[in-house]
This record gives structure tokens, C-alpha cells and sequence, in this order.
């Protein structure tokens, strides 16, 4: 399959290393100018190319990108992309990051703002797992405790080859229905980045009060915090140390009331 991505940031070049491994064929473009971005496709063995050039001979689309980003990008992408690209969006919604979206903040659900934005239907996937864990945590099919990740779209087809990345990518793919449905796996409620395996990522979405879904992100940022910023500058390097533990994991586990993890050190 032909994939392009947009944004070489931790999350893009994973997922391009990801992809590459299993065999796709994947060019990956960002804001920056291909020098810029060179060294990291060449570590994930891709094609580093020009914005221009991400949208053309295309399979799959994936947009890794900040959220505030998206309206800027919308323009672009309905000129040059092909009717017949599926749109694979990995974000979620901080408003300290992405500043307040009056939508957002009035209830519209974060992926469904997105295809809005876009004017093209598209698949929410890998946004209900962290940085560290989708680098390290990918296993063979039917292994034990293989963790899932959700996927919701509107179009069942989409949604169909999307779910078959999620499991070439060494993960189980959840078919979390439509994108109006995607709240469920919004952050930080029990569904987002807690590691869960496919029958506890179904009972997980089950669980989610949307009511709760900002308090109990404005507490996950909170706690945090408290991991201190070499915790953060190890997180967002991609660099991983052997005896690294990525305990934003533990942080969502525990305001969700879920059972810790027991390799957490």
C-alpha cells in the first residue's frame, strides 16, 4: 500500500517506521523543508518529501499534525488529494496546545470537527495510544494481552483498511463505530492511552462519561506535571531508555479507577 504523512513529529515517524516495516511504501512531508525532515525518514527507512508532493500516488493519507493545524491544512488537501484517499487522523483536542475551539468546547466531538474542517470523510485512529507504547508495545497477532486501538469512521470500508494498519502496525483493532461515537476514546477518559487489551478497551469505551472527559484531562495534566520535564523531554525524544516507563499510562489508569499496571516501575 502507498501511505503518505503529514507531520514528522514523534507520532508521524513512528507510525511511518511502522508502516515501512511492514512493507508499505510511505513519503513522509512536514511544515519543514525536506532537509529539515531528512534524518528522520531515513532512520524509518521512508521517503522524505515536499508538502506538494505527499498528496499524489497515494493510497492512505495520514495527518499527524497538531489539531489547531487542521483548518490550515484543509485547503491544500481538498485541491490535490485524490476522491479515492482514505484519511487516516491521529489527533486529539489540548486546549493549552491547541488554544480553545469554540466547537470543541460546545460539545462537538473532537474527529467529527476534523471531517467537518476537511470536507472529507475520515478515519479516527492511533489516538488512543501514547508515543512510547505504540514505538515499543506492538505484538504479533493473537499474542497475549496485545493491546488495541480504537478506530471510528463513517465509512465501513475505510474503516475496514484502517483496522488492517492497526493490525500490521502489532496491534488489535477495535471497530469503535462511527466518528460521532469517537468521544469515547477521547482524552483522558478511561479509553485513551491506558494500554488495555481489546475486551477491556470495549468494557473501557462502555464506561466513559463524556460529562467528565475535561476534568478529568485538566487532572491528567495536572499530575503530570509532576513527572518533571526530564520525564517530558525523554517522552517527546523518541530516545527511549532501557529501563524507560512511560507513566502518563499509569496516571490515566489511575484516575479512571482502572488496575495498575503491573510492570511499572
Amino acid at each position: 500500500m502507498k501511505i503518505g504523512i503529514i507531520g514528522a513529529g514523534l507520532i508521524g515517524r513512528i507510525l511511518a517506521k511502522k508502516f515501512s516495516d511492514a512493507a508499505h511504501q510511505v513519503k513522509l512531508a512536514d511544515r519543514k523543508s525536506v532537509v529539515a525532515i531528512q534524518a528522520v525518514a531515513d532512520l524509518a527507512c521512508v521517503e522524505a518529501v515536499e508538502m506538494e508532493d505527499v498528496f499524489t500516488d497515494i493510497d492512505v493519507l495520514v495527518i499527524a499534525i497538531p489539531l489547531m493545524a487542521i483548518p490550515s491544512l484543509a485547503q491544500t488537501l481538498q485541491e490535490k488529494l485524490e476522491a479515492n484517499v482514505v484519511i487516516i487522523e491521529t489527533t486529539n483536542y489540548w486546549p493549552h496546545r491547541d488554544t480553545k475551539i469554540e466547537a470543541l468546547e460546545n460539545g462537538t466531538v473532537n474527529s467529527v470537527w476534523v471531517q467537518q474542517q476537511l470536507g472529507r470523510t475520515i478515519v479516527k485512529a492511533f489516538s488512543n495510544i501514547g508515543a512510547f507504547s505504540l514505538l515499543t508495545e506492538g505484538k504479533p497477532k493473537s499474542s497475549k494481552d496485545r493491546i488495541a486501538i480504537a478506530v471510528s469512521a463513517d465509512v465501513q470500508s475505510e474503516k475496514d483498511l484502517v483496522m488492517g494498519l492497526v493490525d500490521g502496525a502489532g496491534f488489535d483493532a477495535l471497530d469503535a463505530g462511527p466518528l460521532e461515537d469517537s468521544w469515547r476514546q477521547q482524552a483522558c477518559g478511561p479509553a485513551y492511552c491506558t494500554d488495555l487489551p481489546l475486551d477491556q478497551l470495549v468494557k473501557a469505551r462502555q464506561s466513559t462519561v463524556r460529562e467528565t472527559l475535561a476534568e478529568k484531562q485538566e487532572l491528567s495534566f495536572s499530575l503530570m506535571k509532576d513527572l518533571g520535564q526530564e520525564f517530558f523531554d525523554i517522552l517527546v525524544s523518541g530516545n527511549y531508555p532501557d529501563d524507560f516507563v512511560d507513566h502518563a499510562v499509569d496516571i490515566n489508569r489511575s484516575i479512571n479507577s482502572l488496575p495498575p499496571r503491573t510492570h511499572s516501575k
